[in-house]
Parts: structure tokens; sequence; C-alpha cells
């Protein structure tokens, strides 16, 4: 069973100590799974009109020191055209069996792994396919997430060509000491290189994910790398704390204090603002008109549906959360002989959807009371009040109207408020990564 219960002292920080369990998916898996034919029996009312599609790509040609999602690590790109073909054949049996023409499609997400493995005509066959389903796309940004050392000029100019028009990059660090420390294979030349590329073939945005609190990285080096991904003119940026993986407890005792954390956290936040960019959801800024959708669709409330498609991929849709089989072999054939290839679904109850609105809207960083009212007829105010005046009380949340908004405080403390609004089913549950490296989620290439 995914998520089993912990203790309240392994689950939670509470305040003023720092959460840093990031809450990305909720509600978390309870018991068994549900009988997949469910699934199909009835449909549930979205509450929002907005979907997106993610594509899974969970193939890496090595792995990261750092990362501990499930990952299938390949030596060629073979895999590209025979896992796209899946990938088709699964979204065409979500296509035939759900209204998705009614539906508004505001983002493709191709994300990993290393998406960026996919060949250029293989994501167009993907996009072309998921487009025929949804005439409403007016506003659509796909999103390619790349490795620096597995795209080219040429690559990126063809997916430009196919209608990628924002790209992310996992750049990390322009020190190559500190890249080094991560375990990542990349070099500050060949960040530079990808990054002045995509500025070059005018992405409509160009992304960047960086890491601060680096064991041996001082507060001064960190702003000097993300002075220079703003002077590259990239328009969204992606700040993450440092965190380990099991594979790298000797740096624990060389991670940088949590006050030199939480100044970073500020200072850097400040520096952005300053430069124009917007704190559009904690940990994403972007100047304006550069908003990624993927995320508004997972997060914000009201937050809207996301069929994710490929092995391992997560979703929550028609009032389900759930994903797929954690492995490409047996993923595949569940797709040939069924259509589908689930590995763990639960319909989300009303106290679910109630507290999703919540645990997630605030990594958004405003959550409005009207769209509540209208879906459940009844407002958060009455829901969540004894949450809501506690986290006021930190001074972690504000209201303005009938809106609450995330302090300048609470920015930093996002996981706590998260987990304030977790429901009682819920509480006590670790995020699913937390158990990607196990057994359940590696085993079966046979």
């Amino acid at each position: 069973m995914i998520n089993e219960l912990v203790r309240e002292s392994e689950w939670h920080n509470l305040f003023p100590k720092v959460d840093q369990e990031y809450v990305w998916e909720y509600p978390m898996f309870r018991g068994n799974s549900l009988d997949t034919n469910s699934f199909f029996a009835e449909k549930n009312r979205a509450i929002s009109n907005n979907i997106g599609i993610y594509i899974h790509v969970p193939f890496c040609k090595y792995r990261c020191p750092m990362c501990s999602f499930y990952m299938e690590t390949v030596s060629t790109t073979d895999f590209s055209s025979p896992y796209t073909d899946y990938i088709i054949s699964e979204f065409n049996g979500y296509s035939e069996k759900f209204e998705l023409s009614k539906r508004n499609l505001t983002a493709i997400y191709f994300g990993g792994g290393t998406a960026s493995l996919l060949s250029a005509c293989d994501v167009q066959r993907i996009v072309e396919q998921i487009l025929q389903a949804f005439p409403n796309h007016e506003q659509l940004e796909i999103t390619m997430e790349n490795h620096p050392n597995f795209v080219s000029f040429e690559y990126l100019e063809n997916l430009k060509s196919i209608g990628v028009n924002r790209v992310s990059f996992g750049i990390q660090s322009f020190v190559a000491e500190h890249l080094k420390t991560l375990g990542l294979l990349q070099t500050p030349e060949i960040n530079r290189k990808i990054l002045q590329q995509s500025m070059e073939i005018g992405f409509d945005t160009v992304s960047v994910d960086l890491i601060y609190r680096i064991p041996g990285q001082t507060k001064e080096q960190f702003f000097s790398e993300l002075k220079e991904v703003v002077d590259f003119g990239v328009s969204s940026v992606s700040l993450y704390s440092m965190t380990l993986s099991e594979r790298q407890e000797e740096l624990y005792q060389k991670l940088p204090s949590t006050d030199t954390d939480k100044s970073m956290f500020y200072d850097s936040m400040d520096f952005l603002k300053s430069r124009g960019f917007l704190h559009i959801a904690q940990p994403d800024f972007c100047l304006p008109n550069h908003i990624n959708q993927d995320g508004l669709i997972s997060w914000k409330a009201p937050q809207g549906e996301q069929i994710s498609l490929g092995a391992g991929a997560w979703s929550f849709f028609n009032g389900h959360i759930y994903c797929n089989t954690h492995n490409s072999g047996k993923y595949m054939k569940d797709v040939n002989a069924n259509g589908f290839s689930f590995q763990q679904m639960q319909k989300a109850t009303i106290d679910d959807l109630m507290s999703r609105y919540m645990v997630l809207g605030v990594r958004c960083l405003k959550i409005a009371d009207e769209p509540f009212r209208d879906y459940f007829g009844i407002s958060i105010f009455d829901v969540f009040g004894q949450e809501i005046r506690l986290l006021k009380e930190q001074g972690l949340l504000e209201q303005i109207g009938d809106s609450l908004i995330v302090s300048r405080i609470g920015k930093y403390y996002i996981d706590n408020i998260s987990k304030t609004f977790y429901s009682p089913a819920n509480r006590c549950r670790l995020q699913p990564y937390c158990y990607g490296i196990g057994k359940e989620w590696r085993e079966g290439n046979e």
C-alpha cells in the first residue's frame, strides 16, 4: 500500500519550524486501489472546465544522486517511437470514453525523467493527436522539459516549429563545483550555451530551474548565478531549496543552516521582484504574461483537471486521483491489452475535494472563496474557519475581501500551510514521491 500512516512528528513540522516536504499531490492514497471499472462508470463534474495533458517520459541516461523519483536508465533513444505509440493509444482511450471536446485545453506538458529524449517527430505526433480531441485550445501552452546535455540547436528549432512555445531547463547551477556536489554531469559551459541558443530561437517562454542551499555555496555565489539567469533574458525561474536523497546522506552535515536557507529565499524573492518578476507560485517566478499554465491547472484554486499519460504518470481527472504503472514494460503491455495501465486509483470524497482546493491552492499564493461557494454551496470560511484563524494568528495568511492571501512570511512556509488544511483522513500520510525509490515502484522490467 502507498502512503501508509507515519507518526505526527514525522509528518509535519509545526510553525515556526519549516516543513519541507513538497506538497504537490492531494489527496493521499488510502487503502486498496479502487476497481478501475468504476472510473468509467460515472462522469463527475469538475470544479473548473480547464484541463491539461501531461506526458511522462520516465527515461534518463543516468540517475542524478538527488533524484528519488521513479525512472529507468536507457543507453539509447530507441524507446521513443514505440513508447509514443502507446502514449497515443492511451490518450485515444480517454478521448473515446470522455467528452473532451467540451473542455478548455490550456496546457500540454512533456516532463520526466528526461523528456527531451523523445524525438521531435514523436513529440509532434503526440501533440497533433491531442489537438484533434480539443477544439478549444486558443491559449494553449506547450512545454518541453529539457536536459542541457541532451538537446541541440536543431532539436530546439524543431520543437518550436511543432508548436512548443515554452521550454524548461534544469540548469541548477553555473558553478562547476556545485554541479559536481549535486552529481550532475552537465557543465557551466553547456548550461550557458543551451540558454543562449534558446533565446536566439525565440521561444515565447524560457524557464530555468536553480537550486540554492547547496553544500559549500555562499549567498554571494547564488545571487551571482540568479543574476546571470535573469540577464540571459529568461522569462521564468523556479527556485528550489536543496533537498537530499538517501544517496547523499554524507552531505547533511554540510548543508547551510536553516537561517541561511530562509535568507536566500527572501532575498531572491526580493531580487526577482525588483527585476519585474511576479511570484506566481511557490517556487515559481515569471515575467508578466509568462505564467506556467500547467502549474495553474495543477494548483491554482479552482484547480483544473489533468490527464497524465505514460508510465509512472499521476492524474487527477473525473473526480479520481490515480497513477499509471511505474514500469515501462508493464505499462506498454497493459495499454496494448486494455487501453490503460492503472497502478493505484482512489475516488476523491467531498472532504478530499474541499481540502484539495485549499491544500494545493495555497501554492499559488491566493485562494478565492467564490468558486468554492459556487461548486460546494458553502464558504471556505465556514468549512475551514478554525484553520484560517490559526494561520492568520501565525501571520502566514491574510484576508483581503473574500480571498485569502499568503503573506510574505507565509511564502517560506507554504508546506506548513498546506498541511494545516489536510482532512483527517489524509493527515500523517506522506507525498507519493517519498516512496519513489521503493521496490513496488521499480520492479517488473522483466
